[in-house]
């Protein structure tokens, strides 16, 4: 991929049919860009990173803090209080499931972040002029192609309704 076809277009149906066409041709769409967000690009795709991130961390929390107790109670500072058992694991579940629901919030709250790319400073996105009429009122498609094949896919893009397109070449 040595080229980046992107495109403009006013409405989303037109955006629509060129994000259609583009996926049935197997073309890579790099990046889109919408003044609101749409059902089209379809929910769940970002929200299964952050589940996945949540779970770790509220698992990852509470077998930590679950594992630090019975380590304390058995190895590191044993009392034999009533000749209880040292590890009574039913007294130290109280505090894991609290942890892992803490750690859980905060493993969310990591993947949002990632999942969203706001740990990047500058997007390279953001020099192009046709992103930031996204923002305001225009439908922005970018499809990653070769030289050769850039142009036919600037035709593509028109044919399906865009009202600015060009071809990038680094």
């Amino acid at each position: 991929m040595t080229a980046v076809a992107i495109a403009t277009f006013d409405s989303e149906g037109a955006w629509l049919r060129a994000r259609t066409r583009a996926r049935a041709a197997d073309h890579r769409i790099l990046g889109e860009w919408l003044p609101y967000a749409s059902a089209a690009i379809g929910p769940g795709e970002g929200e299964k990173g952050i589940l996945a991130g949540a779970l770790a961390g509220g698992a990852l929390g509470g077998l930590a803090l679950f594992a630090l107790e019975c380590w304390s109670a058995v190895f590191a500072y044993p009392i034999d209080s009533g000749g209880r058992a040292l590890l009574s694991w039913q007294a130290f579940l109280p505090a894991p499931v609290e942890f892992a629901a803490l750690t859980a919030g905060i493993g969310g709250v990591v993947m949002l972040f990632v999942r969203a790319r706001l740990t990047r400073l500058h997007d390279a996105a953001f020099d192009f002029d046709e992103v930031a009429q996204a923002s305001r009122s225009a439908f922005v498609l970018a499809i990653g192609c070769d030289a050769e094949q850039a142009h036919a896919v600037v035709e593509m893009l028109v044919d399906a309704g865009a009202t600015h397109s060009r071809v990038i070449e680094p």
